[in-house]
């Protein structure tokens, strides 16, 4: 099914423990692994059509001192379908505005033949080279040369609407940023852990290996790592469904979901409260009519509350409605794996 691994740091590092455990998962996705990291403003993309477990190449990586970079994006490929060569491993790189942007995907596009690519043409024959030709073009045509706020919430627009063509968890970056988008139905997983001073042990999932990172890291070191599953015992955090957030110098610059980037939880307003509270009351899914007469706020806020609810994954969508989400009609729940933390946030 592919998996993806991101580190985003303070300063340069080596991706030792990192690409290690990483390296196992290609046990599973044996069509092809790649990294792509920046020694300066150019990236350097390293891959081969070949399992990584298996790959001297890849097992030199793990202990070559000459990698080091703030920003590193790593891919291990199970093909859907098209070949398995070098044009179709991951990541992809092209360069715009002056930057070179990297790109590695994990899921299933349908239609991707279709998109609107622009100047940017695919060499290869995947889905994903295919979505990121048209993220290119995408910002190109709303011409941002420069990352704020407001440009990224425009590539949130971006890649929800690519995601809308079937499973999409992607990671992207210029070399001074990395992207990270999780699918919004929740496909494979998305996670990240942060890493920072004090360091302690930590031993890897797949491998009975363990490190003192605190032997290996600087006590300015700062930063975090993002996998499609958690990599070692540490204690993971996993992307809400839809969520981009974005890293710079080691630090979480923004989420789509407001998470607080100081104590990575995510952040609700009194209007998601008051219906996070209606929806707790009831056994029962509860029907938008129903919420919007128990919480005296205007109806057009309650379906905004509510849409912000489900970006963050913490309400659902009854899947057996046969009406839009802005419907009378429309039945919402709470997502089960949150509800203990619902109600603490709802006790405070």
């Amino acid at each position: 099914m592919c998996e993806l691994l991101g580190l985003a740091f303070s300063e340069p590092i080596m991706p030792t423990l990192s690409f290690r455990g990483f390296r196992h998962r290609g046990k599973d996705n044996r069509d092809g692994w790649g990294l792509a990291y920046y020694p300066d403003e150019s990236v350097q993309v390293i891959k081969e059509p070949l399992p990584a477990f298996k790959s001297k190449l890849s097992e030199f990586l793990q202990y070559y001192s000459k990698i080091k970079s703030k920003i590193i994006i790593a891919h291990v490929r199970y093909t859907s379908g098209t070949s398995i060569t070098y044009k179709n491993t991951h990541p992809f790189q092209r360069e715009l505005f002056g930057k070179e942007y990297v790109f590695a995907h994990n899921g299933t596009l349908k239609g991707y033949t279709s998109f609107n690519t622009g100047r940017f043409t695919p060499v290869g024959e995947t889905d994903s080279e295919y979505a990121f030709c048209r993220i290119l073009h995408s910002i190109e045509g709303e011409n941002i040369k420069q990352w704020t706020s407001e440009s990224f919430n425009r590539l949130h627009d971006i890649l929800k609407a690519i995601n809308n063509s079937g499973s999409f968890n992607c990671l992207i970056s210029d070399g001074e940023y990395l992207f990270c988008y999780r699918d919004k139905n929740g496909y494979n997983g998305l996670c990240f852990v942060q890493r920072s001073a004090p360091f302690g042990k930590v031993r890897l999932c797949d491998e009975d290996y363990e490190i003192n990172l605190a032997e290996e890291k600087s006590k300015t070191q700062k930063g975090f790592i993002v996998a499609t599953k958690p990599l070692t015992d540490e204690t993971w955090n996993s992307f809400a469904p839809a969520e981009l957030i974005v890293f710079k110098n080691g630090v979480m610059v923004f989420s789509s979901t407001g998470r607080d980037a100081n104590s990575l939880s995510i952040s609700f307003d009194e209007n998601e409260m008051e219906i996070l509270r209606v929806l707790r009351r009831s056994p029962h899914r509860v029907a938008l009519k129903t919420i919007c007469e128990n919480i005296e706020i205007p109806r057009e806020k309650i379906i905004l509350s509510i849409r912000s609810l489900l970006n963050k994954g913490y309400i659902k969508q009854d899947r057996r409605d046969k009406v839009g989400g802005d419907h009378d009609d429309a039945t919402f729940y709470t997502e089960s794996s949150k509800r203990l933390e619902i109600d603490r946030l709802i006790k405070k």
